[in-house]
């Protein structure tokens, strides 16, 4: 039941972040800037660190453990993918749709 609410919640923050709501911090910039994170450390780590505690903060409001014990790597190299394939995207609502994606395979038996 919990896994079911974790995902309605998932699905209307990424209603809400499409209909102009603010997201700070790192999600507010682009895809095309997670791209060119790794041109400065600083900003790669600061990009990372966002990403990795979003997802975590997601993560921890629910009943499963969505992120198979925290792979970091993993996570990185999907938000790596998502931000080539559509770099206008805010890194933000690829940060939702990567959660959305978590809890869905969470919420498998």
């Amino acid at each position: 039941m919990k896994a079911f609410a974790i995902g309605l919640v998932l699905a209307c923050l990424s209603t809400v972040a499409d209909a102009g709501s603010s997201i700070i911090g790192a999600g507010s910039q682009s895809c095309t800037a997670w791209t060119n994170r790794k041109k400065n450390a600083v900003v790669k780590g600061s990009f990372e660190s966002w990403l990795v505690g979003f997802i975590s903060g997601l993560n921890i409001s629910g009943e499963r453990d969505m992120v198979g014990g925290g792979d970091f790597d993993a996570i990185v190299a999907w938000m790596d993918q998502r931000c080539l394939a559509t770099p206008s995207d805010r890194i933000g609502i690829a940060a939702l749709d990567l959660g959305m994606e978590l809890a869905r395979k969470a919420a498998k038996p």
